[in-house]
């Protein structure tokens, strides 16, 4: 396995790729992590019979180009160290699936999979705020830029489509784009992600976890990269109609990233300070007494496809609102979660309301939540769906 994100580190494909990693250790499987360095964590450990090996890792910005890249060529460099292995996984689009497409010459006849969970091309639009660039339209957006920077990551992401055996969105929307892209069939697997429900599930002690974080209030919670395509401004912007009728709520926000100075300036213009909390990164063990305090959990995305943290939600039994987008539609099937239109501030404000204002409204969608979750996105289900892809993978590599 390898990813950019692995406990202690929290987000992205290390939110399910610990359990994932222990569960085949259970199964039989020998397996080792391959990620950057966690902090003060060793640079190699094992934990419940899985080995994981840290790579080098420059002090500083972790996103900065040179720590980027020291990661990726340390972690291709580990990777051919381990030929003798039987199947490698790459579990993000950056610094893990670089590395994997890098080494996958040195590595012959062992079938390499690539997790489609997010898109270069999009994430630096995003981020570079192109005025051209609409993220409400998702991915197909993307397509209209070719050149430049963008037609770089296009054909970065080009090369991964033709080394990687197996590409594997984490939805069908993801599926169907690639599709667009010109992948066959046989080159795409769609593969659900899962959620720890040992870890993530109802708890009735919610005011014994607003105490513990000192909260107060009616909460809605919300927890995500602080990047444009998250939503997070529109959030903010839909607390002022949130407060107007529900004086007491209050929003909590976990997550850090570059938007971070631009939001909470937001806040102040609008005169939210004592209204909304950041709280930074929210640690993995933290994380259920959160979602154990909180009303309602809020996702307001311009673009995912399975986010872990809705589903972690979810599992807790919350009641969510998110947007309406494709990826996220999957997850939320049979009444499990409000939508509200893309971007869209004052219809996420009456989303929210609608939860905060109705009680019997929101009992039904912690039910389904809990439901759909137990149907579809369990770890058992998960493992399975894994376990019968690297299975069939083998036999078709060799």
């Amino acid at each position: 396995m390898v990813s950019r994100v692995f406990p202690p580190k929290t987000g992205g494909s290390g939110s399910f790729l610990d359990v994932l990693s222990q569960k085949l250790v259970e199964d039989g499987f020998e397996v080792t992590v391959l990620t950057q360095s966690g902090g003060n964590a060793p640079r190699k450990e094992t934990i419940n019979g899985v080995k994981i090996e840290r790579c080098f890792a420059l002090p500083g910005n972790e996103f900065s180009n040179i720590n980027m890249a020291a990661a990726m060529l340390s972690l291709s460099k580990k990777i051919v160290s381990k030929r003798d292995h039987d199947l490698f996984h790459a579990h993000d689009l950056s610094i893990a699936g670089f590395a994997g497409a890098l080494s996958k010459k040195f590595v012959r006849k062992k079938p390499f999979l690539l997790k489609y969970g997010g898109d270069l091309v999009f994430e630096y639009l995003c981020l570079k705020k192109f005025k051209e660039f609409n993220p409400k339209n998702g991915l197909d957006e993307t397509l209209k830029f070719r050149t430049g920077l963008a037609g770089m990551f296009h054909g970065i992401e080009n090369w991964y489509f033709k080394t990687y055996d197996l590409i594997l969105p984490d939805a069908f929307y993801g599926k169907r784009f690639l599709e667009t892209r010109g992948l066959s069939d046989e080159k795409i697997h769609v593969l659900q992600n899962g959620v720890n429900t040992g870890l993530f599930k109802p708890d009735s002690g919610k005011e014994k976890a607003k105490k513990k974080l000192g909260l107060e209030g009616k909460i809605i919670l919300c927890a995500a990269r602080f990047v444009e395509w998250k939503g997070i401004d529109v959030l903010i912007t839909a607390m002022e109609q949130v407060l107007e009728v529900e004086k007491n709520a209050r929003l909590v926000i976990g997550g850090s990233g570059p938007m971070e100075s631009e939001l909470k300036d937001l806040v102040r213009k609008k005169n939210l300070e004592k209204s909304i909390d950041f709280v930074g990164n929210i640690s993995r063990e933290d994380m259920p007494s959160y979602f154990t305090a909180a009303d309602v959990f809020v996702l307001p995305s311009f673009f995912d496809t399975t986010p872990n943290v809705l589903l972690e939600a979810m599992a807790c039994g919350k009641a969510c609102v998110v947007s309406d987008l494709s990826g996220i539609k999957e997850v939320v099937e049979n009444n499990s979660a409000v939508k509200f239109p893309i971007g869209n501030s004052s219809a996420l404000a009456e989303s929210i309301l609608s939860v905060l204002k109705d009680n019997k409204k929101k009992k039904k969608l912690e039910k389904h939540a809990l439901l759909r979750i137990k149907e579809e996105y369990s770890q058992e289900k998960a493992i399975e769906r894994y376990i019968k892809t690297y299975s069939e993978i083998q036999q078709r590599v060799r």
